[in-house]
């Protein structure tokens, strides 16, 4: 996960009703939009199912920025994600390994669970 992407603004916005002029530089919370309870109930707990009914948007599930600074691995990180994690959740439980959260561990410019988030495999 990447915690904080920076944009500087081309043109005046409104966002949240505060005016914002051309040239201020802005920082969206992709970790905050990512554990908003509107958008994803119990956003705390590990849910990949979450994803099988229903995909997340555009604007509400933001791992690889946006905009024309976009990662360039995300379409086959996509692809990736979607084969493996719709096989293990069709053939299997899927819970965390321990009841407590993961400590985050930063590397460069990501953020990773610290202790790999290792997870069981149930039937």
């Amino acid at each position: 996960m990447i915690s904080i992407v920076l944009r500087k603004l081309t043109e005046p916005v409104e966002i949240g009703g505060y005016e914002l002029p051309a040239g201020v530089s802005v920082a969206p919370s992709i970790y905050l939009v990512h554990r908003n309870p509107e958008i994803y109930p119990e956003p705390d707990r590990f849910l990949p199912e979450r994803f099988l009914e229903r995909p997340p948007g555009t604007y509400t599930w933001i791992p690889f920025g946006g905009g024309v600074r976009r990662c360039l691995g995300a379409s086959f990180a996509q692809l990736e994600m979607t084969v493996v994690l719709k096989e293990l959740v069709k053939r299997h439980q899927i819970r965390p390994a321990k009841r407590r959260s993961e400590r985050v561990f930063r590397r460069a410019i990501t953020e990773t669970p610290r202790h790999d988030a290792e997870v069981i495999l149930g039937r």
